[in-house]
């Protein structure tokens, strides 16, 4: 009776410690995993979900998440960057979130530019600094290629030049022997999603919140979104705004080498080029580096004039 009692005890002890944690992390408030959503018409035919922090009048930070990704990617970094005292802004991209997922495909690097740049124009912004990661970084370098007066600077996380014979892209679509690909898959198992959100994220609110995004995108928009990221490297020297990359060491997706071929080829003179040691592709989420990655940003857009 005694011993039942004692793990009776010991359970409910762990149990009010476990949800103390998660409310402190609620609380936290240099996370936001509950946004203000604000949705405007853009005339790409879309309706386009966004979360806008901070003063209008202030400087404006876009952020543009990855494949699979929401407003959450930059949950750690977009309160960091308001208390900067910048305006920052966070759409979710076509076939993500709570944006539109069209039924017909694939959501091309151009079309997220172009419905990117309506988004600006629907809120009257004339130039900001944009921050991509992953695709999202691609979408930033294109912005900055097909419409240079509404860039100010690009801040490149998990990029890359070139996805010509990238093996895990090649993997991620049409498979190996034991995956057989996202082109040919019926629907994806939590197994594969598991591993997909993987990181070492200090917080598992977002941990549980990074899954349940991911396993609640439809398979057609993994599809048309994977399928529609192309690259064009001939482009990068257009860019001559001011650039800032960051990349994690353990970046298994877009290595050194990707992030060498990149400088290489940017058109711009002021290139800074930051390396976070033991982080993976998902840099700005690893461990507790979201509040670190956020004062990069800030500090690198301070010194562009």
């Amino acid at each position: 009776m005694k011993i039942s009692k004692l793990i009776i005890t010991i359970q409910t002890f762990l149990f009010i410690i476990f949800f103390a944690v998660l409310s402190a992390y609620a609380q936290d408030n240099t996370v936001i995993y509950e946004p203000k959503y604000d949705y405007a018409k853009l005339n790409t035919g879309i309706n386009i979900a966004y979360v806008t922090l901070g003063d209008k009048k202030n400087t404006p930070i876009v952020l543009i998440h990855g494949v699979t990704d929401t407003f959450l990617s930059f949950s750690q970094v977009a309160p960091v960057l308001e208390k900067a005292g910048f305006y920052v802004i966070i759409p979710e991209l076509r076939g993500h979130g709570k944006t539109d997922k069209p039924k017909k495909g694939p959501y091309t690097i151009e079309q997220h530019t172009a419905d990117i740049n309506a988004l600006l124009d629907k809120l009257e912004i004339k130039k900001a600094h944009v921050t991509g990661h992953s695709l999202g970084s691609f979408i930033a370098q294109n912005l900055a290629v097909k419409n240079p007066d509404k860039v100010s600077s690009l801040i490149l996380i998990g990029s890359a030049a070139s996805l010509e014979g990238n093996p895990t892209l090649a993997w991620l679509l049409e498979g190996d022997a034991d995956f057989p690909g996202i082109n040919k898959l019926k629907s994806l198992t939590d197994d594969f999603l598991t591993d997909w959100t993987a990181s070492s994220n200090y917080d598992p609110v977002f941990v549980k919140k990074t899954f349940d995004n991911a396993k609640n995108l439809p398979l057609y928009a993994w599809v048309y979104a994977f399928n529609g990221i192309s690259l064009n490297p001939e482009n990068l020297p257009k860019i001559k705004v001011p650039v800032e990359i960051i990349w994690g060491t353990q970046d298994t997706f877009f290595p050194i080498k990707d992030q060498l071929e990149l400088i290489e080829k940017l058109g711009s003179d002021h290139i800074i080029f930051i390396k976070k040691e033991g982080a993976s592709h998902n840099t700005h989420w690893e461990g507790k580096l979201g509040e670190e990655v956020a004062n990069d940003i800030a500090n690198f857009v301070r010194t562009v004039k």
